[in-house]
């Protein structure tokens, strides 16, 4: 009896610190499917961020070019979530990673082609801001510059960053987005003072009063300035909403197509044949 009992010990010691070699190969794959979930679930949630973030400058501003770049990272994402959901963990890596490197070209072009604008409107109203003995003027315009000072800096960090961070480029590039933005707000207040059709009445900086302002002081120009304070706080001004429109219609057969040479046409067809096999 005492016997049995020792060898059941012995038995127990042992399967504590020796594990088959199959208990090894299924501990590590277990492993590797949770470090890859992780990733996934991190790059979606970066990459919904992102795209939400620049959907009202796509919305409100994007040339065809843009649009039709910012739906195929929209495409790509939703792939992404949706092999995610069905657990192809590997593909659904591949996709997001996909994601992030659109998402760079796109935010690279909206931040050069936003920089440009910001820049050459500031310029023009320098010309009326440095005239004056408007204190609050000029402090708007040095705060205008400022801004955009900043949101070139922070182009250039992503611009030297890693090549292989595609994520960490973006997230500098959206930040060089908010600055300029930033810069523009500025770019309204000035352009209140000095090109309204009548003498503006600010009594606070509040997002209502300014629009209200817009319409009163500026009415012959009010679509154009409302639009650009709209999308300084990441709205949309009577435009299609194309992260919506992409969601309710996402159209993804169209990842089977190349889009020029910016991204090379997906085998989604034999990755569904594949799974639909595995299933059966």
């Amino acid at each position: 009896m005492r016997g049995s009992i020792k060898i059941y010990l012995y038995a127990a010691i042992l399967s504590v610190f020796f594990v088959s070699p199959s208990g090894i190969i299924r501990a590590d794959l277990d492993s590797n499917r949770a470090t890859a979930l992780i990733r996934v679930e991190r790059g979606l949630k970066q990459n919904e961020f992102h795209l939400k973030a620049i959907n009202s400058t796509i919305s409100n501003y994007g040339t065809e070019e843009d649009k039709a770049l910012y739906r195929r990272c929209l495409q790509h994402h939703i792939e992404t979530f949706t092999l995610y959901l069905q657990f192809d963990l590997g593909h659904s890596y591949d996709e997001m990673r996909q994601t992030q490197r659109l998402l760079v070209i796109l935010y690279s072009n909206i931040v050069e082609s936003s920089g440009m604008v910001v820049r050459r409107e500031l310029d023009f109203l320098a010309k009326y801001a440095l005239r004056t003995q408007d204190a609050e003027a000029r402090h708007h315009l040095e705060m205008g510059y400022r801004e955009y000072g900043a949101s070139n800096q922070k182009k250039i960090i992503a611009l030297n960053s890693r090549p292989y961070l595609p994520g960490i480029k973006t997230q500098y590039l959206y930040e060089s987005l908010k600055l300029l933005k930033q810069s523009r707000e500025y770019v309204t207040l000035l352009s209140l003072k000095f090109l309204s059709d009548f003498e503006p009445d600010l009594q606070s900086s509040e997002f209502e009063e300014i629009y209200n302002e817009i319409n009163r002081a500026m009415f012959s120009k009010s679509d154009h300035y409302a639009k650009i304070h709209f999308d300084n706080h990441f709205n949309i001004y009577n435009a299609e909403n194309l992260y919506e429109s992409t969601w309710q219609n996402p159209g993804l057969q169209e990842l089977e197509k190349a889009l020029g040479d910016i991204d090379p046409a997906s085998d989604r067809a034999r990755r569904l044949a594949k799974r639909s096999m595995t299933a059966q």
